[in-house]
């Protein structure tokens, strides 16, 4: 009898084991494999943003640096120009004729220059020089959550995420023909060029003028300064002060590795309220804060530099 029983036994749990999975087992391992690929998509999506970001701009620079070859090599001025925050037009010699023209380029995926930013424009030379004494311009990507940024000194040299700093004045020895320089070495071309300085330092980190927003119902809000400069990570502060002939509250907007403090603010009808603004990280351009009332918007720009 008791074989009979181990023969039964044994047959119930052969049944058991023949049935397979239960719904709830199925529901458990279709849960964590969901949660599997939720991840591993997210973690796909943000490597793929990165590499939009870092080929955007790498290829920027690549651009930049032939633009300003071309120049020296032509002895003509090329630039690299942004028509929009996430597409910019090329004009240099591209196939050797001589002739300069050009050609348009668009950064990949969501990659962009930061909503409100001023658009870069770079223009070389003849001597391969810029006007500015250093270009600084950031991107990032739709959520802001990815960062780089591009600096062109006004030698025109390129780099990627790193300080670059304006170098000091220096004075220049002259320079003679008996010092082992030839007197019959001369620049070809046949129009004169201008010899002048390139960059001049001293206006870079002049505040704007205040700017005022109009308004329905002839409302409006002044910003004082326009433009102004901080240091990255919070290395100083920067005030901003806003003005309204009507009573009502203004509430702040800007990119995410900048902060304004505080968010929001109630103005009185003739009066004043300060917001203090300060860098979160070491991403270094110029960046627009957004500052609006229930009638106007202003903006102003903030310079983060060294």
């Amino acid at each position: 009898m008791s074989n009979n029983l181990s023969n039964n036994q044994f047959q119930r749990n052969s049944a058991k084991r023949e049935a397979g999975f239960s719904l709830l087992q199925l529901l458990m391992v279709i849960a964590i494999v969901g949660v599997i690929s939720a991840f591993a998509l997210i973690r796909i999506q943000s490597s793929q943003q990165a590499l939009n970001l870092q080929n955007s701009v790498r290829q920027l620079a690549g651009h930049i640096e032939k633009a300003r070859l071309d120049a020296v090599r032509r002895h003509a001025t090329s630039s690299v120009i942004f028509a929009s925050n996430n597409a910019y037009d090329v004009t240099m010699d591209f196939d050797g004729t001589g002739t300069a023209y050009t050609r348009r380029y668009t950064l990949q995926g969501d990659i962009a220059i930061p909503t409100g930013s001023p658009l870069p424009s770079i223009s070389f030379n003849w001597r391969g020089r810029t006007s500015a004494c250093t270009n600084t311009f950031s991107f990032q990507n739709s959520t802001g959550g990815l960062r780089s940024w591009v600096d062109v000194s006004d030698a025109g040299d390129v780099t990627v995420n790193s300080d670059v700093d304006v170098l000091p004045a220096v004075s220049y020895a002259s320079v003679t023909a008996t010092s082992g320089v030839s007197s019959s070495t001369v620049v070809t071309g046949t129009k004169p060029h201008d010899n002048s300085l390139d960059c001049d330092s001293t206006v870079g980190g002049t505040p704007g003028p205040p700017v005022t927003g109009n308004g329905s119902g002839g409302c409006k809000l002044i910003v004082n300064p326009s433009s102004f400069s901080i240091k990255k990570n919070g290395g100083t502060t920067g005030t901003v002060v806003l003005t309204s002939n009507t009573a009502g509250t203004i509430t702040t907007s800007s990119p995410t590795n900048i902060r304004i403090s505080p968010a929001s603010q109630s103005i009185s009808a003739n009066g004043s309220a300060s917001f203090s603004v300060s860098s979160l990280n070491t991403t270094r351009s110029t960046f627009a804060l957004n500052f609006t009332t229930s009638c106007t918007t202003v903006t102003a720009l903030v310079k983060v530099t060294n």
